[in-house]
């Protein structure tokens, strides 16, 4: 059964009346969290953020995002032990250990390297802790819930790629061709508009009565005519192209699929790619978990 704690103070006892030492700042079951220890992990904030950034992820910590961030803790723990897993003091050393190696570094200056941010050796030691309670809790409860896919990446390295004219697609295409004699000028304005709610209605207007449709299926634009190729790349998947003619006939053209082929460039940029979506949807997805999650606790704010 959940403890729950009702005191706002702790209180501390000489021979004399209670003396009043600490503010509760708030509980988490049976977790009691002083006003001085959010306002030591604010002092330290800088320093956390630069060694954890993935775990201290948010620009300005107020002492109630504070609280918010070790009820989060909490919660991680409780799930992680409820799985059998407990990051251990021998894990823990571990993790230092590698870390000490991996940037060429001994005890000593490591934690002088740790007293010029404020930090204590105690204090990084827990860090290091969260740190792997975090990772741990990332890859078993947050990243199954996170789906990135391989053309949204596409589209990503599409967007912010400076080589877009060197970059190629596929297509399935469907060519919608009537010929030039059928239509005035006016009518060739509202022809993709025409052809949309065609597309939805299935119905016809007369004045289109010589519309021909030609399943293409898959090409390359690598295969198509310059002047083609261009409005396809400037139209959307499920969407018409505007208007193209070709000898004695307009043409449109309804994109089934886009894809982006892969590239030598775009394989190499693909993890970079996948950590940023990962992180940009996980962050939304993380904090819903915490806050419909926090429904199992009993949690006291006192901020």
């Amino acid at each position: 059964m959940k403890k729950i704690i009702s005191c706002a103070f702790i209180l501390f006892t000489l021979s004399a009346p209670a003396k009043l030492l600490d503010k509760v700042a708030g509980v988490v079951n049976d977790k009691v969290y002083t006003l001085t220890d959010l306002k030591n992990i604010k002092k330290t904030i800088s320093a956390r953020k630069e060694i954890a950034g993935f775990v201290y992820n948010k620009k300005n910590y107020s002492l109630e995002d504070i609280f918010v961030h070790l009820r989060n803790k909490f919660i991680i723990q409780t799930n992680l032990s409820e799985q059998g897993i407990v990051i251990t003091d021998e894990k823990v050393e571990e993790q230092i250990e590698q870390t000490k190696k991996r940037l060429g570094i001994n005890q000593t200056l490591l934690v002088q390297s740790l007293q010029e941010r404020g930090l204590g050796f105690d204090q990084y030691f827990e860090l290091t802790r969260e740190i792997t309670e975090y990772n741990v809790f990332n890859r078993n409860i947050i990243s199954p819930l996170v789906n990135i896919t391989e053309q949204e990446m596409k589209n990503l390295f599409y967007k912010r790629s400076s080589k877009k004219n060197t970059l190629s697609f596929k297509y399935y295409l469907v060519d919608f061709s009537i010929p030039s004699s059928s239509l005035n000028n006016s009518q060739l304005k509202t022809l993709k508009s025409d052809l949309v709610k065609y597309k939805e209605s299935g119905i016809l207007p007369g004045r289109l009565r010589n519309l021909d449709t030609t399943d293409i299926g898959n090409v390359s634009d690598e295969d198509l005519p310059s002047d083609i190729r261009k409005k396809l790349r400037q139209a959307t998947e499920n969407s018409f192209t505007d208007p193209v003619s070709k000898g004695n006939s307009y043409h449109l053209f309804f994109i089934k699929k886009k894809e982006l082929a892969e590239s030598t460039e775009f394989k190499q940029a693909k993890n970079k790619l996948y950590g940023e979506l990962f992180m940009k949807r996980s962050k939304s997805i993380t904090k819903a978990w915490f806050n419909r999650e926090a429904l199992n606790f009993y949690v006291l704010k006192n901020i």
